[in-house]
């Protein structure tokens, strides 16, 4: 019963933190460097501090809907 309980808590735990991760964006340079070692395994992946930097540079350049 108290083993069920834990795994129970955990996965609960694992699924808020994934959307968590998810929402705030934390999830999308693991994305980048999933699809950069299966697309492309020859070319070396950005690292975060650069991924960031070109993702918010993007960003800044085409708004689209954003207010600010």
């Amino acid at each position: 019963m108290v083993v069920a309980v834990a795994d129970a808590a955990r996965r609960v735990w694992r699924t808020v933190a994934w959307y968590v991760n998810g929402v705030t964006g934390q999830s999308r340079y693991a994305a980048y460097v999933a699809h950069e070692r299966t697309r492309h395994p020859d070319h070396e992946p950005l690292s975060e501090r650069e991924f960031w930097r070109a993702h918010y540079a993007a960003q800044d350049a085409d708004p689209g809907t954003r207010c600010c």
